[in-house]
């Protein structure tokens, strides 16, 4: 088989987008080719190495997934493309690698791995590298929200001044969040921020614990600086609001944004995080909402990351997310294996089979929910004794146990889980769904030729036959693909 990479490059001479084409072999595509009559340049030492992997145990883990990119390296020991270093610009330039074999209409050729790169490097006089951009870095980023410029001109303004608010970051509110302490944005009319987006609602406040009484929202932002509140009351506006009076003690709220389902909130966060719509794959945000649509959030306060949002948010509902090798943010569910496989894979096709692990189960799962963004140990004495009782503790939790596995396994271990799920009820059935997810699983490898990866990908479910360790017919997840076009071997990690 030969590899074959097309390169856009800008290039600094004359200003222009070009072609780079390169390969392992050298090559001249058909006649009848798209594209026709095309060389590709016999530089390619070696292509990227493209591993992204969910967990590397036999207990499932949530979030981003692990991604080693890796770098173009092409030969240059005859100095012919020391272009590349002096009048080429790449980044956030695309590429495209795929396989086949000579003389095969080009357009069959299985493409193994797209994305764009960031750089161009020189490690020896023998090597250049294009360094290939992983996707999760820009998520990695502090997320890039307004912040205060403190030009308040009090009493008018809702900016803060030069001596409170000036250079914070704005809060901003994905989903539900609870007994958050908004930004006061204004000191002298007693205006509060929950978060700088208009699809803000606040669904409570409270002085010192106490529910304070809600009057009719404010039409605009000029009415909610010129009209006070009765005491005792508050009104609102997007994700703002103002109080009647000053306050006893700490002001706090309850609010929610216009999505609280777990898939939705992390497509916004990418999106506030500047990728685009069709950066992200539509179908797997509908699908992890039919999954589960059970509302939870996340508060953006401070310097924070959109990793550390989304994190938060996948790893409430047991689900993962990561670029896959076309560079589309894809999302999903670890779940134990069902329905109908992708595909089939039996001992004809298979290069090698390592068994990793089966794995201790857990015997006992908790989760934690109802994160309380502000716990107080001395509210007001008229807050009565549930609310007293939530407040002072940091969140709520549900815990699913299983004795037959205790008796089965007696170094089961326990395990525990932070969430931003809101309700008792969706807390228990994750508790209960994971205990079951953690079961006894098998974690093991197999390798298959690289033109059989397909459409394969983290998360996808596939048959498996094989005549030894009890395995004549078994449903795996794909929590781990390696494809190594150097090898043109893809190695997949399964779990089931």
């Amino acid at each position: 088989m030969t590899i074959a990479i097309d390169v856009t490059g800008y290039r600094l001479s004359d200003g222009t987008l070009q072609t780079l084409r390169f390969s392992d072999d050298g090559f001249m595509t058909l006649p009848s080719d798209t594209p026709a009559n095309a060389y590709y340049e016999p530089r390619l030492s070696a292509p990227p190495h493209f591993a992204r992997s969910l967990f590397n145990t036999a207990l499932a883990s949530f979030g981003a997934s692990q991604n080693t990119p890796g770098d173009i390296v092409l030969e240059n020991s005859d100095g012919g493309i020391d272009y590349l270093l002096t009048d080429y610009a790449f980044d956030g330039r695309p590429f495209t690698m795929r396989v086949g074999t000579l003389g095969t209409p080009f357009s069959t050729w299985t493409v193994t791995a797209s994305g764009t790169l960031s750089d161009v490097k020189v490690s020896n006089t023998t090597t250049i590298s294009l360094v290939v951009n992983d996707r999760l870095k820009t998520l990695a980023l502090t997320q890039q929200r307004p912040t205060y410029g403190g030009t308040n001109v009090l009493p008018n303004g809702v900016d803060g001044t030069a001596n409170d608010l000036a250079g914070q970051y704005k809060p901003r509110v994905y989903g539900s969040v609870l007994n958050i302490a908004p930004k006061c944005v204004n000191t002298s009319n007693l205006i509060y921020q929950a978060s700088d987006q208009s699809n803000c609602s606040i669904t409570a406040v409270y002085d010192n614990g106490v529910l304070l009484t809600q009057d009719s929202d404010y039409p605009d932002l000029a009415t909610l600086q010129s009209t006070q509140p009765a005491s005792g009351h508050y009104r609102r506006f997007q994700g703002y609001f103002r109080l009647g009076e000053s306050p006893a003690s700490q002001v706090t709220c309850d609010a929610t944004s216009g999505t609280t389902a777990a898939a939705s909130i992390m497509q916004q966060i990418a999106l506030d995080a500047g990728f685009t719509s069709a950066d992200i794959s539509a179908a797997d945000v509908t699908a992890l909402n039919a999954l589960t649509s059970a509302p939870c959030g996340v508060w953006a306060d401070g310097q924070v990351t959109s990793q550390a949002l989304m994190d938060a948010i996948a790893g409430s509902i047991g689900a993962y997310y990561s670029f896959d090798r076309f560079g589309t943010l894809r999302m999903g569910r670890v779940t134990a294996p069902t329905g109908s496989p992708v595909v089939t894979f039996d001992d004809v096709v298979l290069e090698q089979v390592n068994i990793k692990e089966a794995g201790i189960p857990a015997y006992q799962v908790t989760i934690n929910y109802a994160k309380n963004y502000t716990v107080q140990n001395q509210p007001a004495g008229s807050v009565t004794v549930d609310r007293r009782t939530w407040i002072s503790q940091a969140s709520r939790s549900q815990v699913a146990t299983s004795a037959a596995v205790q008796t089965a396994w007696p170094s089961a271990t326990a395990l525990s889980f932070d969430t931003a799920l809101i309700s008792a009820s969706d807390a228990l059935a994750e508790a209960n769904r994971r205990l079951a997810l953690f079961s006894r699983r098998m974690l093991m490898t197999e390798d298959i030729d690289l033109s059989q990866l397909g459409t394969l990908d983290l998360g996808s479910v596939v048959g498996f036959s094989y005549p030894r360790y009890g395995l004549p017919s078994k449903l795996m997840v794909v929590v781990g693909v390696d494809a190594g076009a150097d090898t043109h071997l893809a190695t997949l990690t399964l779990w089931g």
